[in-house]
């Protein structure tokens, strides 16, 4: 009787997971409660998630603005740490980037960053704006200005920025608790679809 040839099965990889979640701060002055209201909603989502946080992920610019506006001119020591920093979020899938409102938009400093990173220098990342304005009248602005200019970095938005005043930084916890329960299930499904398909494996 002849004998028959059978074909391994082929597994596919299951989805990389989980994942950091990088924080980029983009406020000018030093401690701002614009990176502390970014570490808490970066800890939030990941925790929300089922992800690590780590606190060494979170990119606060006011460091890197010597390198950032100096470029070239900036000492090496300070090129190498931008350098560093520019692939940490270039390689991050899953990205909070924070700002205060100035002057109806996001900062400077924050644009200046996002001209340093190659183009689509974001793709196959989720990007969770996150900005904080003083008064309500404003606080759209900024998210309204940033989010173009991350989709045309590559960055999937798949769901609202977290908009703040400052009076929700009192109570910061109780204020993003209704967004994690309906927004964070988005971002982790919206993460596992742009991660690269591995190549399956022939099963024993």
């Amino acid at each position: 009787m002849p004998s028959v040839a059978f074909e391994p099965q082929v597994v596919p990889e299951p989805p990389v997971w989980p994942q950091s979640v990088v924080t980029v701060v983009g406020n000018p002055r030093a401690g701002s409660r614009t990176a502390a209201a970014a570490a808490s909603v970066a800890e939030l989502l990941a925790s929300e998630l089922g992800t690590p946080y780590r606190i060494d992920e979170l990119v606060d610019l006011v460091t890197f603005a010597p390198a950032i506006f100096q470029g070239e001119r900036a000492r090496e020591v300070e090129r190498a740490a931008l350098e560093d920093a520019v692939e940490l979020v270039s390689s991050a899938s899953v990205v909070v980037v924070a700002t205060p409102v100035y002057k109806g938009s996001y900062t400077g400093l924050l644009k200046s960053f996002l001209d340093v990173l190659r183009a689509q220098a974001l793709a196959g990342a989720v990007v969770v704006p996150v900005t904080v304005a003083a008064a309500a009248s404003h606080k759209l602005l900024a998210d309204q200005h940033l989010r173009p200019v991350l989709a045309e970095l590559g960055a999937s938005l798949p769901v609202p920025g977290v908009v703040l005043e400052e009076r929700d930084l009192e109570d910061l916890q109780v204020v993003l608790s209704g967004w994690l329960r309906s927004k964070a299930g988005i971002v982790q499904a919206t993460t596992i679809a742009l991660q690269p398909v591995a190549e399956p494996t022939p099963a024993r």
